[in-house]
């Protein structure tokens, strides 16, 4: 016999079994969302108290930082354009060109000092600054009727960061355990988290579900925000850190048949440029009331935003801007999941080409960084026709070897541990938090998880230009650097993966950068040194390409490299795809223009000197800035000639010019302590202990010195890499040492720097980088460099050669490498244990290309359509 109390059976359920029985499930939902996070997307326990730590999307134009705070949540509107004016709007370069002769005469003449009057006398000034725009903000009320974020968390989080950047790991880092950071999240089932295959950022508790995305297909930040009888405060506010006092800012709100449309117009002091952002709020239930300047929802179901910002000048119609937003909704119900799947259909594609898994794949591997060797010999074996290999589409064609097959789907384990192995497994580790991931600087799940956030920050970050020195995103106004387009170093490292890592919407955008300011580049030619043809400038805002930006220190109006080093991407996007785009043809016409007028001057043996020359952002141990035949300057030269020649075979007696004057360029020279010179001239001392690395261009991303073709310069080259000093631990510094460290085939000197990157706590929560360790100037370059590292070190290509596994570290001893593309149009796979490895190749033409791998170097003939494999045993 049972009794009840309060109609409850004692031997049934309870309201304490049925909580705890949802816990359980939420708790297993929330493992489950976990693993899935751990190699395509991140997540964290509670939400962003600082805007480095806020989760990112973005689709090249529009960018949005989500804090995921569901009681005061905030999404930092980003967009390419928004840019402060600051002087730099009418800025021109200096009109230097009637005084160059005398400085070459000068220099020429041992007056190693010359190039410092080489100047209007101008103080150094700035790009336009990037900036936000402002933030869409949406307050709950709680449980007893107030309403929450009222408190002021700017300042907290303003101390939050000042104390990272002290070495507190503050933030997004809370104790292991609890996972609630002292925010007491845990107890309501929260979870924030961003998809790299989707782009949502999605935030869950137990009664609220927010899911933001920014739109490739209608370029619109989407948030759906969905709960049990909501009640919400929506406004746009534009008080972000730094924002000028002096902004003139006007709001607008107005009631629509969907909910209501807002609007905040925000105008520079001084002149007649704004921006304009508009957000169309549709609310599903509920009752909807202005609050100027926003809204107020009451006992809603759902509330889909749809938000967009424009620069302008002059006046914007917000109405006009209203009724773009709400023909989005003109199709029927189900908006968001409508507008999802368009987004989706062009995002997901781009992001899912290539892959990195590390460690055992579904097996409870050990394995740590350091528990195997690096491979020290290997065989090559091409065959075919000798039995199936497993296809994963309808591309992969032909027959296979069987022992490839051995390979697919788990990787052989580490034979031995040592004492540096993890107790958990790369699965356990995939299913951990960012922010505690990052803890773990040895473990392979941290690598994978990197190389996947890295490609879709990238892509978010990449459309109407590249990726600016923080990508996409800011949340602050005082943005380091101006937030530009820096070229003598941070823009190429950043895209570095874009070819190899099949991201052709990348280049596509640093081809729209170069394109939209091909006019201000003649003018640099033209008025700073007298001469046709195009020189790029060091720095951009996206708006303009004149070079203005340059002082004593940094005379960067020197530098005339920088027009080679930016087209690079494009001519390995061509050489990929097999197919050479005119415009790129065109620029490097130009290109080979300039020197034909600037290259007039020679030394005593008769070869062309490069005077003056520039090498960023470095200087001689016994001489200014300004000098003469730096390294960079004559691998420019000579590669942008012949490369040009080669565009414009078809014009002989162009492409026999430029040829001739590339072969008067002077060799490289190697100093007294065995190293490449950054300085070719004699008696110009190296500086070892910089942060760039621009006298390596020829190793990387140029293929001039190598160890194959030009074993003695790539000996000298290495030596000059191991006496770089790192100076301020720039993480552009160590991933650019990284970069030249592969091509060389130095897998010690690759882990090396991939560990002051990894150890240095580079990384946000967000998984955005910094520029210096501790956290400190948020800074896109680790993060989007870091792919380009991964690839290099696994796989490089040419037109007429594959190298696999270079520089292979100990920290990366099994897994594999999925979609890759090769510069001899072809997409490659490539698997790798301490035992073997296989390769699997599906060539787009027909070429022969020479394969070097540990072993040595043999012919390999690819046809197009037939895919072929490759077994390597290492011994």
């Amino acid at each position: 016999m049972t009794t009840t109390t309060g109609g409850t059976p004692s031997g049934g359920t309870t309201s304490r079994d049925k909580a705890a029985r949802d816990k359980a499930a939420r708790d297993k939902a929330a493992r489950d969302k976990a693993r899935h996070a751990g190699r395509h997307g991140t997540w964290e326990p509670r939400p962003a108290a600082r805007w480095e730590d806020a989760f990112l999307s973005g689709n090249g134009r529009h960018g949005a930082l989500v804090f995921g705070d569901p009681d005061d949540d905030r999404v930092i509107v980003n967009h390419h354009t928004l840019v402060r004016p600051n002087g730099g709007e009418t800025a021109r370069p200096p009109h230097l060109a009637a005084e160059l002769a005398s400085l070459q005469d000068r220099l020429l003449a041992g007056d190693l000092t010359a190039a410092e009057g080489f100047t209007d006398g101008r103080e150094l000034q700035w790009v336009q600054p990037f900036h936000p725009a402002f933030q869409v903000r949406l307050r709950r009320a709680d449980r007893n009727g107030e309403r929450n974020g009222d408190r002021n968390r700017d300042s907290d989080r303003d101390r939050n960061r000042d104390r990272n950047r002290d070495g507190d790991r503050g933030g997004d880092r809370g104790e292991e355990g609890d996972g609630s950071g002292g925010w007491g999240w845990g107890g309501r089932g929260y979870r924030r988290s961003v998809d790299f295959t989707t782009g949502v950022v999605e935030t869950e508790c137990e009664d609220l579900r927010s899911r933001v995305f920014v739109s490739r297909a209608d370029d619109v930040i989407v948030q759906c925000v969905s709960g049990h009888r909501l009640t919400l405060d929506i406004d746009l506010d534009h008080r972000l850190p730094g924002a000028p006092p002096a902004l003139k800012i006007g709001y607008g709100a107005v009631l629509t048949p969907e909910g209501a449309l807002l609007s905040l117009r925000a105008r520079y002091p001084g002149g007649d440029r704004a921006y304009t952002g508009t957000t169309l709020v549709a609310v599903t239930g509920g009752h909807t009331t202005l609050t100027p300047p926003g809204m107020h929802v009451e006992r809603a179901r759902s509330v889909l935003l749809l938000t967009r910002v424009r620069r302008h000048t002059g006046e914007l119609d917000a109405v006009a801007e209203g009724q773009a937003l709400r023909a989005l909704l003109a199709d029927g119900s189900e908006p968001y999941a409508r507008l999802l799947d368009r987004h989706v259909g062009l995002h997901r594609p781009a992001y899912e080409r290539v892959s990195l898994e590390l460690g055992g794949e579904g097996k409870e591997s050990e394995g740590s960084f350091s528990d195997a060797g690096q491979n020290e010999g290997s065989r090559s074996e091409v065959s075919q026709n000798e039995g199936s290999f497993p296809r994963s589409g309808p591309r992969h064609q032909g027959a296979f070897p069987a022992r490839a097959a051995e390979n697919e789907g788990s990787f052989p384990h580490p034979a031995t541990q040592n004492e540096g192995s993890f107790r958990n497994t790369p699965q356990n580790e995939r299913s951990l938090p960012g922010s505690e991931l990052i803890r773990r600087p040895h473990s392979p799940a941290l690598l994978e998880r990197l190389f996947a956030a890295g490609r879709y920050h990238l892509l978010s970050s990449s459309g109407l230009f590249p990726p600016r020195l923080v990508g996409l995103w800011t949340g602050d106004w005082n943005t380091a650097w101006a937030g530009a387009f820096t070229n003598d170093a941070n823009l190429n490292l950043q895209t570095s993966s874009a070819a190899a890592a099949a991201l052709p919407e990348v280049t596509e955008a640093h081809a729209s950068l170069i394109h939209g300011q091909l006019d201000d580049w003649r003018d640099n030619a033209r008025t700073i040194f007298g001469a046709r043809g195009v020189v790029a400038p060091p720095h951009s805002d996206g708006e303009s390409g004149l070079t203005y930006h340059f002082s004593r220190e940094y005379p960067l109006h020197l530098w005339t490299a920088g027009a080679d080093w930016l087209l690079k991407p494009l001519v390995d996007h061509d050489e990929t795809r097999g197919e050479r785009d005119p415009r790129t043809a065109a620029a490097l016409a130009e290109v080979a223009l300039f020197y034909e007028d600037f290259l007039t001057r020679v030394d005593a043996d008769g070869n062309l000197v490069v005077v003056p020359s520039y090498s960023p952002e470095n200087r001689p141990a016994n001489a200014s800035w300004g000098a003469i035949n730096a390294a960079m300057d004559l691998s420019a030269a000579r590669h942008a000639l012949l490369t040009a020649a080669e565009y414009h075979a078809d014009r002989p007696e162009r492409a026999d010019r430029w040829r001739a004057l590339a072969d008067r360029l002077p060799p490289h020279r190697v100093n007294a302590d065995g190293a490449l010179a950054e300085w070719a001239w004699p008696g110009l001392d190296d500086t070892y202990d910089h942060r760039h690395l621009s006298h390596l261009y020829g190793v990387w991303p140029l293929d001039e010195i190598n160890p194959y073709d030009t074993p003695e310069l790539a000996t000298a080259a290495h030596r000059a890499l191991e006496l770089r000093g790192a100076e301020n631990d720039s993480a552009h510094g160590h991933l650019h040492h990284a970069l030249v460290a592969a091509r060389l085939r130095d897998a010690d000197r690759v882990a090396h720097a991939l560990g002051q990157v990894l150890g240095g706590d580079f990384f946000h929560a967000s998984l955005m980088s910094a520029h210096y360790p501790k956290r400190d100037v948020y800074n896109a370059d680790a993060a989007h460099t870091l792919p380009a590292v991964l690839i290099e070190m696994l796989v490089q290509s040419t037109p007429d050669r594959l190298v696999l596994l270079p520089a292979l570290p100990a920290l990366c001893p099994a897994g594999r490498l999925r979609g890759v593309r090769t510069r001899f149009g072809a997409e490659l796979d490539l698997t790798w244990s301490p035992q073997k490895a296989t390769a699997v190749i599906r060539p787009t033409r027909t070429c022969r290309v020479e394969l070097r791998t540990s072993s040595g170097a043999e012919s390999l003939d690819l046809v197009a359509g037939e895919d072929h494999a490759l077994l390597l045993e290492v011994w």
